[in-house]
């Protein structure tokens, strides 16, 4: 049994993806909750739209992974996902030593600099031990049924009740993209050291295994060594270092849609939610140059704009061919300005609400959320 939408589109099958970004995530849960209620208005309905009962496929990384689980394969509402979403980046950033946060008894700026400093002595500043506890709560209270509810974390990612939707990875001890899905791959792959892996153990993969290895980011979260006690161990590193916008993954992925031996699926619409724009700058002038480079560099790497831009040239060449004529991409990236909001900033969350609150009142950005809302609706 495989979960399908409860709608359908005339135009074909709708993907859905979402940038990693850290903490900005609730940026584009912000947007996605406005598509919906704009879903929900044309169709005038009563309750709030679910995102799994109206696309057919997501894909995420890192926080638009995490986003991607509590929307599709706990298929909760935009508006749930963003209050849990409070919750999970208050608990996993709050600065701590050895579990106890310590803003309680300091300043947040002093507590903070004080975690960062854990870098120095290990690899990472934030321990999984949070992030795993914070999605056990929302596993516990949004689960699928009474054995997810009793599993949390540890139950299954495929269900046969979830949307379909996969996270990014990267295999750092094999240099290739790893895709954990909710769902059972029928795709014929190449043999390899990952794919065998893969083939052999994708079952067993869990909700938080999936979580922690699409969001172990260098310096942030520590690697995810997985399955255990396996020669063929894979460590996992953070999938915004090579799919930061999963645009790519996510459409090669609309041919597990069908059978193999199916022409690929028509496409009514690609949405691409991004976590906030801000506008790259140059190399820092700093005495030690380095380090104004490697960061540049690493900004560059998991430029999810840049990414967009690409897919988008694709697509107008697409909408030129008969199959893609009707096909629609709307990028929804909301501008941060000035504003400097780290990754790991839960302090700035309700700021990041107002900037794309702000965005999606923008006249000039009224046309492309329609487009997505009509792109999406099942008329």
């Amino acid at each position: 049994m495989v979960y399908l939408p409860a709608t359908r589109h005339l135009n074909g099958v709708r993907l859905l993806a979402l940038d990693g970004g850290g903490v900005r995530g609730v940026a584009s849960l912000i947007v996605l909750k406005e598509i919906m209620k704009r879903v929900q208005q044309r169709k005038g309905l009563k309750e709030e739209c679910r995102p799994a009962d109206y696309f057919e496929l997501a894909a995420g990384t890192s926080t638009g992974g995490i986003i991607g689980i509590m929307l599709f394969r706990l298929r909760m509402t935009a508006s749930d996902a963003i209050d849990q979403y409070d919750i999970i980046s208050k608990e996993v950033f709050s600065p701590k030593i050895y579990g106890w946060n310590i803003t309680r008894v300091m300043p947040n700026s002093l507590a903070s600099w004080i975690n960062n400093s854990k870098t120095l002595v290990q690899s990472s500043r934030f321990d999984d031990a949070s992030l795993k506890k914070a999605i056990d709560k929302v596993v516990a209270k949004y689960g699928l049924d009474e054995e997810d509810r009793r599993l949390k974390g540890d139950a299954p990612l495929m269900h046969p009740n979830a949307g379909r939707m996969f996270v990014c990875t990267t295999a750092q001890n094999r240099a290739e993209t790893v895709l954990l899905r909710s769902y059972k791959d029928n795709t014929i792959h190449v043999q390899s050291k990952v794919n065998d892996v893969m083939r052999d153990h994708s079952d067993k993969i869990t909700i938080s295994l999936a979580t922690r290895a699409t969001s172990a980011a260098p310096t942030y979260f520590p690697e995810v060594k997985w399955p255990e006690n396996d020669p063929q161990q894979l460590t996992f590193w953070d999938g915004g270092l090579l799919n930061n916008n999963p645009i790519d993954q996510l459409w090669y992925s609309r041919y597990e849609l069908v059978q193999p031996n199916e022409p690929a699926p028509a496409v009514s619409c690609v949405i691409s939610l991004g976590t906030g724009y801000v506008k790259p700058d140059s190399p820092s002038e700093s005495w030690f140059q380095l380090v104004g480079v490697a960061s540049s560099v690493m900004g560059f790497a998991t430029n999810t704009n840049a990414k967009g831009k690409d897919f988008s040239r694709h697509m107008t060449a697409l909408n030129n061919r008969s199959e893609h004529s009707k096909t629609r991409y709307v990028r929804l990236n909301p501008s941060l300005g000035k504003s400097e909001i780290g990754l790991a900033d839960y302090t700035k969350m309700e700021e990041l609400k107002q900037l794309a609150t702000a965005y999606i009142e923008e006249e000039k950005n009224q046309l492309w959320i329609n487009k997505a809302v009509a792109a999406v609706c099942d008329e």
